[in-house]
């Protein structure tokens, strides 16, 4: 009897089935424990691959965000160190406009803070910060010995700084700075070269002097009916310049003496005429508003004002510094 050869047999069985298939019956079974197979596996097996893809999406997400985001609020160049609620801003190619509010702007590279006092522009140049329109109080860190300036840019030329505290305002028509601490070194456009001194204010542009009149000459003293010699009427004091009371106005906001400061204001334009009556009523304004916040007064004083000086130099300034105090209401109450 010849041996079997199972090899040559599991070939031919498996030729059969391949030809015949798999019956209905066993395909049913093995489809079944596939079937049971699948569902047994634990549920962390079976996590959509959308889950995972939207979990990096977000991780991705706050990493760019978080790593785009700067520790502190930039304008133009300079960081905003502090800010009252109210602070409104606006930046365009003239600058950082600051149109409510105060804030704390700082250029960290020369070491200068400067601080509004209302309404301002600023802008940063590479030589140094440049005071457009406005008031605000500046203070620079004391330099080291060798190191260069800060430098102040406005309209009548640069302010020098080696490390002090001043108040620059510069206006439509030229400006000033006071100096309340340390020295400043004022460079006017004509290269000429003005040291300031604690207390000191100076002015731009610098005015021409009057031609001097000859003065007329005094009536000779002539003898009365009774004996009495007649003399000439003793001259009247000369009330304040314009330039003196706002030098007083600086040092007296420097020192934050702001009450004093407008107590002074509203005695000086009693006697000034109505050309400088506005400027001075504008300044008296400002003071109320940004410096001494009295809603009342303020209101009350603005209305005063547009009254007395309509479509006035000061107009757009004006309707700001009611805007920030919301003088509606305040406006009703004065006209009644």
């Amino acid at each position: 009897m010849a041996p079997r050869d199972f090899r040559a047999e599991l070939r031919r069985e498996d030729q059969l089935r391949r030809e015949q298939g798999m019956s209905p019956a066993a395909r049913a079974r093995l489809w079944s424990r596939l079937r049971d197979a699948r569902e047994s596996k634990p549920a962390r097996h079976r996590r959509p691959a959308w889950w995972m893809l939207a979990a990096s999406a977000v991780a991705l997400v706050l990493a760019v965000f978080f790593w785009r985001t700067p520790s502190a609020r930039s304008l133009g160049g300079l960081e905003l160190a502090q800010a009252t609620p109210d602070l409104k801003v606006r930046e365009d190619a003239a600058g950082v406009e600051i149109q409510m509010g105060e804030a704390s702007l700082v250029d960290a590279a020369r070491g200068i803070t400067l601080r509004n006092l209302g309404p301002l522009v600023v802008h940063r140049e590479p030589s140094g910060v440049r005071l457009v329109r406005g008031r605000a109080e500046f203070s620079v860190k004391r330099r080291k010995p060798g190191a260069p300036p800060a430098v102040v840019l406005v309209s009548g030329g640069a302010i020098e700084v080696m490390g002090t505290r001043f108040t620059v305002e510069e206006r439509e028509a030229g400006g000033a700075v006071t100096l309340h601490e340390g020295a400043i070194v004022f460079r006017r456009l004509t290269g000429e070269v003005v040291q300031l001194r604690v207390g000191q204010t100076l002015e731009w542009p610098v005015a021409e002097p009057a031609p001097s009149e000859p003065e007329p000459p005094q009536p000779l003293a002539t003898s009365s009916p009774g004996g009495a010699s007649s003399r000439p009427p003793v001259a009247a004091a000369r009330a304040p310049s314009v330039d003196e009371i706002l030098r007083e106005l600086e040092v007296l906001r420097g020192r934050r003496e702001f009450e004093q400061a407008a107590r002074h204001l509203e005695a000086a334009m009693r006697k000034q005429p109505a050309a400088t009556r506005e400027h001075l009523s504008f300044e008296l304004g400002s003071l109320l508003t940004y410096q001494l916040k009295d809603a009342q007064r303020a209101c009350a004083h603005w209305v005063r004002h547009e009254r007395q000086f309509r479509r006035g130099r000061y107009a757009e300034a004006v309707q700001r510094a009611r805007g920030t105090l919301s003088c509606q209401a305040g406006e009703r109450e004065t006209e009644r």
